[in-house]
């Protein structure tokens, strides 16, 4: 979710096509999201439209102090407590499409992987805090950066990668029947360094050259300590599928339909 500088000057002029395309690019991203945090695929579909509505409505007040990326998503986690509030006391629904979709050319066996890898993904994140998972939607899923993901959510960037470190391990520790070898899966022995952390650190950029070379000669000598960091480079990289995953056609249309009528609204002659 990129929209160009010039996509976004020409929908905020009140060109029609373009504003059309800009909430076509954004749309995948708002979804996604609004699927995860309200974990039921109802809300999601009523979080899509109403953010899509509002971004319509306010994108000519939009000043673009903030990335028009952190400003979407700002609105969508919005839209997606006021659906939250009357779930509270319901259990979370999950929805298959967060679920691996099979790969064209790979064997049954592969794509059962995938799916298993997808569904397992789905309910570890619907198991983490929720300002947890949010971060990992935004970094890990969404690919905001961590200053992004702070305005988005309102908060600092260190708080950003303090819960970001937290919620990969999270997600590490409930994929590792998946992702870690039964030989090596066991607990990391008491004098290892804490290397899942130093890897999620390394990859916002946090740790010094010195530390990164230690953590690399650490790993090359202790299987158990290799085999988590493997398991959260793969834990991320299915997060990062997650984001390949279109807005079904049905909810696209209805979509659609509904913005093109509230545009309509805003350039009909008074």
């Amino acid at each position: 979710m990129v929209p160009s500088q010039s996509l976004i000057d020409r929908a905020r002029a009140g060109e029609r096509a373009a504003l059309e395309e800009l909430l076509g690019s954004v749309a995948p991203s708002i979804h996604r999201f609004g699927l995860r945090m309200c974990r039921n695929a109802h809300d999601a579909d009523d979080v899509l439209q109403d953010t899509l509505l509002s971004v319509t409505k306010h994108l000519a007040e939009f000043e673009g102090r903030a990335s028009l990326t952190s400003w979407v998503f700002a609105l969508t986690r919005s839209a997606c407590a006021r659906r939250r509030r009357g779930l509270k006391n319901q259990p979370p629904v999950s929805d298959d499409r967060m679920a691996e979709e099979p790969h064209a050319g790979r064997s049954p066996e592969a794509q059962t992987a995938d799916h298993e890898l997808g569904d397992a993904l789905g309910r570890a994140l619907d198991a983490l805090p929720e300002e947890h998972r949010e971060v990992v939607m935004l970094r890990d899923v969404e690919g905001l950066t961590a200053p992004e993901a702070a305005e988005a959510l309102g908060v600092s960037v260190d708080a950003v990668k303090s819960r970001l470190h937290r919620a990969r391990e999270a997600l590490r520790r409930e994929l590792r029947p998946l992702l870690e070898a039964p030989a090596v899966a066991a607990p990391q022995p008491s004098t290892c360094p804490d290397v899942s952390a130093m890897w999620s650190r390394k990859l916002e950029g946090d740790l010094s050259q010195g530390d990164c070379a230690a953590m690399e000669a650490h790993l090359a000598t202790c299987p158990a300590c290799a085999s988590a960091c493997d398991a959260l480079r793969r834990a991320l990289l299915a997060c990062r599928h997650v984001s390949t995953r279109a807005v079904p056609p049905e909810v696209q249309a209805r979509v659609r339909a509904a913005v093109r009528a509230w545009a309509g609204e805003l350039t009909a002659p008074t």
